[in-house]
């Protein structure tokens, strides 16, 4: 129970004034009154005196207390009750003019932040409707709601497929270097997490170096305390009731979080999950629908069989495996990876304006054809910059990636590849990404002026070309996932590959 206290404005200056006026005034008046009405006998013999006085007293105490009970009391309430009104039509941002600390001035205080909760919530959801992307709503959240919720940092983790790996998926913090970062995954089986998904019920940890001291084992939390985070607020994200991840809410202060949060924070939560899940859902139908086109053009080569589903599934083994290297843990988030899964198929997808008599040739070009197919580059990059120019501003980073890869995946790191002749780090690292990928399917892949190369060959073609035509991280993150290059070459076989070696693959 709370410990009783004198009302504020009891104790006040401006009320010991005003009484002190009132008893005044009533001396005044006390005086006038008993100089009319009042003879000598009255005066001189107090009691009716006394009546006369104590009468005005009370009758202007009375008047005091009732302007006090308008002012500070029915003028707000009545305030609130129109705010209220209007804010039921549809006018969510009202704020009342506060003065004084009394109950009512609370509660005035209460309504303008309801008021300004519900403007925000208000604004998330037309972002989220308005087709807004995920990592711009992601950042609104981030900068909108810590008027209501004490917290320096944001992050997010989903769900794989099959619900057995948890993974970072976004992180926003107030300027601190983040150590838990896009990318980093762990067995849901092994984290703490598992608890909060499979009940879906959110938690609380307020002091996490306790937490750390009875959990030495938790890398994650390790990871979080080095960004100098002492408490923190998990709820789990659901879309139609199935827990997709989790978003966390932490605070540089322990003791930040109290379950009343949890009320508010689980509207932001459910909304979030839904622009996760849209962006997720809209990305894919583009790049999809643009995906579908390119296996029709393909559909036109015989000889390029399941090229494009190779190269998608190379490229993102690399992505994954050169997200671990420091230098490009930042760049390499899990948006970044859907983007290279999504854009890396379509990557020659300007060979729908070359000529069938170029594209399908069954020996080498002539330099003149060549030069014809070089421009498939700058047509594919020209399609897609249209597509994404016709797009939502939040929306253009999107395919940028795509344009990236089209455009620059004939590129070599030496500078002597085309359409401009880059070198090193002025090419993408989508396109240095997907140049390997795609590189290595040509080499093991028939072709209509070539046989196909056996993958001790091709190994050895692209470690040659480190630092010529490939950039060496990518080759060294690409014999790094070797297993998980060969799992993918040996599911996606050609019919036509039915050599194979002692374990399986191709000579």
């Amino acid at each position: 129970m709370k410990d009783k206290k004198t009302v504020p404005w009891l104790k006040s200056i401006k009320f010991k004034a005003a009484l002190m006026m009132t008893i005044i005034f009533g001396v005044m008046l006390l005086i006038i009154f008993t100089g009319a009405y009042l003879s000598v006998r009255d005066i001189i013999f107090p009691v009716k005196f006394i009546a006369v006085f104590v009468s005005i007293e009370c009758i202007l105490i009375i008047a005091f207390l009732l302007f006090l009970l308008i002012k500070n009391i029915i003028v707000p309430i009545d305030k609130i009750s129109i705010a209220m009104k209007e804010m039921a039509q549809g006018d969510l941002y009202k704020q009342i003019p506060i003065s004084g600390e009394n109950e009512i001035a609370s509660m005035v205080k209460d309504f303008n932040l309801l008021s300004r909760k519900l403007v925000s919530i208000n604004e998330l959801i037309e972002k989220i409707n308005s087709g807004e992307s995920f990592e711009h709503t992601f950042e609104y959240v981030f900068d909108s709601f810590k008027q209501f919720i004490p917290y320096n940092r944001m992050g997010m983790a989903v769900l794989d497929e099959e619900r057995a790996i948890i993974r970072a998926e976004i992180a926003r913090s107030d300027g601190v270097t983040i150590h838990l970062a896009s990318g980093y995954s762990l067995p849901l089986s092994k984290t703490s997490l598992k608890k909060v998904i499979e009940s879906g019920q959110p938690r609380i940890i307020n002091d996490l170096e306790d937490y750390y001291r009875r959990n030495p084992g938790s890398e994650s939390t390790k990871l979080i305390l080095q960004e100098g985070i002492k408490s923190s607020l998990t709820l789990p994200l659901k879309v139609n009731e199935t827990v997709i991840g989790v978003l966390f809410f932490s605070s540089i202060h322990k003791n930040a979080y109290e379950h009343y949060h949890v009320t508010f924070l689980k509207h932001i939560a459910n909304h979030l999950a839904l622009s996760f899940e849209k962006g997720i859902l809209v990305g894919n139908l583009v790049a999809g629908s643009i995906t579908a086109i390119v296996k029709l053009a393909e559909s036109r080569d015989a000889d390029t069989g399941r090229h494009i589903e190779r190269v998608r599934n190379y490229s993102v083994a690399i992505a994954r495996q050169l997200a671990s290297n420091p230098k490009y843990k930042p760049v390499i988030t899990e948006r970044y990876i859907r983007e290279i899964y999504n854009f890396s198929p379509i990557h020659d997808i300007g060979k729908v304006g070359i000529a069938d008599s170029i594209l399908l040739k069954p020996e080498r070009l002539t330099e003149e054809e060549f030069e014809i197919m070089k421009t498939h580059t700058l047509i594919g990059a020209q399609v897609l910059e249209e597509l994404r120019q016709s797009l939502k501003d939040s929306w253009k980073s999107f395919f940028l990636t795509g344009v990236e890869i089209a455009l620059f995946h004939h590129e070599k790191y030496n500078g002597k590849g085309y359409p401009y002749g880059l070198k090193g780090d002025a090419i993408p690292l989508s396109a240095r990404i997907v140049t390997v990928a795609d590189v290595f399917d040509a080499l093991t892949s028939k072709r209509p002026y070539k046989p196909a190369f056996s993958l001790r060959q091709s190994f050895a073609i692209i470690k040659q070309q480190r630092g010529e035509s490939f950039d060496p991280d990518v080759v060294d993150a690409f014999f790094d996932c070797k297993d998980e290059i060969l799992r993918i070459y040996r599911e996606l076989l050609d019919d036509y590959v039915d050599e194979l070696d002692e374990r399986g693959f191709a000579l």
